[in-house]
């Protein structure tokens, strides 16, 4: 029986599954890669698998050919530091490959003939989409979260900062905004109680109060030091299954 393949059907239909499968490794592992990135990387791929193909013919070579060009498309894509890494990258990818190919298979029989290439069309679109919004969003917690080193007395603590814009709290007695602490973190850094300052605040669900604040010796982060930053201690309930221990002031970047 004579069976013809299109070299834009086997195109489109190996870029989909690929694609697929690699959005799929980069969100499982958190590699983070940008879309764009896997897009490009992927349709590179696929259209060297398609020159091999058309020298080649459908045989060993084009198997093997197209086996190895996908490894190099993990390695350029996600830079797996070992071997091992590599492995469990090529793992992933064939359990996702299985499923996807099966499930367009699927697809292929039961649609009607030509309409298929609008449903991997439409699939392609929708994982794309939904795709930059996850990535949209990882940024945004990326930018408002940072790795934050406090210096007080001869002693630094590394605690993890949320960028909080709402957080407008200033000290009017030095006139500097106001960084607040989780007690348990700035027991860390204040070991021995030194005299504090008490700043007046407001929020919601707590109409007014007291806090209590220190000026520490220096506060430093990726690409900025603040010197003689101010720091207020709240209650680690603020912080309860919360992964950061600082809640830094609107403009802290500016200082």
């Amino acid at each position: 029986m004579e069976v013809r393949i299109y070299i834009d059907v086997l195109w489109f239909r190996t870029f989909l599954i690929e694609f697929l499968v690699c959005m799929f490794v980069n969100l499982w592992t958190k590699q983070n890669r940008p879309t764009l990135r896997v897009l490009l990387f992927t349709a590179a791929e696929v259209s060297a698998q398609v020159l091999l193909f058309v020298l080649a013919g459908y045989g060993v070579l084009y198997l093997g050919g197209s086996l190895l060009l996908f490894l190099l498309l993990l390695f350029l894509l996600f830079r797996p530091g070992r071997k091992r890494g590599l492995l469990r990258l090529f793992l992933w990818s064939a359990v996702a490959s299985a499923v996807a190919g099966g499930i367009l298979s699927l697809c292929q029989r039961k649609l009607p003939a030509g309409y298929w290439f609008g449903a991997g069309v439409c699939v392609l679109a929708l994982s794309v989409m939904v795709s930059v919004i996850l990535e949209e969003r990882r940024r945004q917690q990326d930018l408002r979260l940072y790795r934050m080193i406090l210096f007080h007395n001869g002693r630094s603590l590394e605690v993890t900062g949320l960028h909080d814009t709402g957080n407008r709290l200033m000290d009017p007695y030095v006139h500097a905004p106001v960084n607040i602490l989780a007690e348990s973190a700035a027991q860390v850094l204040l070991p021995v109680q030194e005299s504090c300052r008490l700043v007046p605040f407001s929020s919601v669900g707590d109409t007014a109060g007291l806090l209590r604040v220190w000026t520490i010796d220096a506060m430093e982060w990726e690409k900025g030091r603040q010197e003689r930053a101010v720091i207020g201690v709240a209650d680690d309930a603020l912080f309860e299954n919360k992964e950061y221990q600082l809640i830094l002031a609107a403009d802290f970047r500016g200082l």
